[in-house]
């Protein structure tokens, strides 16, 4: 599982080049535009999720600002694998 993970983190950071480009006007011109809506909507999800699951990974000791900007990169991929093994250890002391 921790390789699924680590693939979506690659994934989606290289995912990010492509705005860049588009902004840079490497694309036609009308693929810039559907590039750039794309990760507005991506962007916006990805600072739904950290709305959502902030207090969880500030509870869970993860609240730093590396973190938040992995939440917003990345979304689950970052802190799914943080809150999991959190769990984990959680169980293993009890």
């Amino acid at each position: 599982m921790h390789n699924f993970f680590s693939i979506g983190k690659i994934l989606t950071l290289g995912f990010w080049v492509l705005p860049i480009l588009a902004l840079l006007g490497v694309f036609p011109s009308s693929w810039n535009g559907i590039i750039l809506i794309i990760a507005a909507v991506i962007f916006v999800a990805h600072l739904g999720e950290l709305a959502l699951f902030y207090g969880k990974l500030k509870a869970k000791g993860h609240g730093e600002l590396s973190d938040v900007v992995m939440v917003i990169l990345v979304g689950l991929f970052h802190w799914m694998p943080l809150l999991k093994e959190q769990a984990s250890a959680d169980i293993e002391t009890k």
